[in-house]
């Protein structure tokens, strides 16, 4: 099948990991995805860098970061992990200011290194939080990047585990209200997303549930999310509660994509 041109296929956690950068950097060199974020406080952030320029790779966004890495901004370990953040900010724990000064060293690092950012999304999506998503937005409109990612994905209560699916009913809601201040701003995000309910472990029919998407709404912008990369046993071992992440499973399914 071929890929539908409103189809974005995104690719997130550039700069975590050499292993990450060489699966990502190889799919965009053969136009088997449509971009990348980059996560500028990754401790490969350097490395991805490198190969981005010496490719003149384009379509380079920004993967904003609040939890595991350490701080642009403090040089500190940040966020034990999303759910102490999100309990944390909640509970109005987490200074708003602190959050924009932080996000911002990351947009200037990422432009500093040379690289112009094309879009926004966010590690564990947390930039679509209220309070978050309203800095996300000045900081696209004052840096001038276009496009900031929200999550729509389809909910479907067949496959996927039951507290995944009320993680998306939970970003779905926060992606409608997102949606409606993006566009208000100026700016543009994408109407629908796959690659939430099975991040990590993507597998042939959610490339081919984007693409349906992409060929049922040919007016609507649809983005898959993945997270390629070579199979490696420290970023397995260091990120194991991330449950069963995947990675050489959906660099093997991207290249064959198209």
């Amino acid at each position: 099948m071929i890929e539908p041109p409103n189809l974005k296929i995104i690719a997130d956690d550039l700069g975590l990991h050499e292993s990450v950068n060489d699966g990502i950097i190889f799919l965009l060199k053969e136009n088997k995805i449509s971009g990348a974020s980059l996560m500028a406080n990754g401790e490969a952030f350097d490395d991805a860098v490198q190969q981005i320029l010496d490719a003149r790779l384009e379509n380079i966004g920004a993967h904003l970061n609040l939890v595991e890495q350490r701080s642009i901004v403090s040089g500190g370990l940040m966020y034990k992990n999303h759910r102490v953040f999100f309990l944390k900010y909640i509970l109005g724990l987490v200074k708003k200011d602190h959050i924009r000064q932080e996000l911002e060293a990351q947009i200037k690092k990422v432009i500093q290194a040379g690289i112009k950012p094309t879009f926004i999304n966010g590690n564990q999506h947390l930039h679509l939080l209220p309070g978050i998503m309203n800095i996300c937005i000045k900081l696209a409109i004052e840096y001038n990047i276009p496009y900031i990612r929200v999550v729509n994905e389809p909910f479907n209560l067949s496959g996927g585990k039951l507290f995944r699916k009320l993680q998306l009913l939970f970003l779905n809601f926060l992606s409608t209200a997102a949606k409606n201040k993006i566009r208000r701003a100026g700016l543009q995000c994408n109407d629908y997303f796959v690659g939430f309910v099975n991040a990590g472990k993507l597998g042939k029919k959610d490339i081919d549930k984007a693409k349906k998407l992409a060929e049922e709404h040919s007016d609507k912008i649809v983005e898959l999310g993945c997270h390629p990369g070579h199979r490696n046993e420290d970023i397995k071992m260091r990120y194991r509660h991330w449950g069963d992440y995947n990675w050489q499973k959906e660099l093997s399914l991207l290249k064959q994509n198209r």
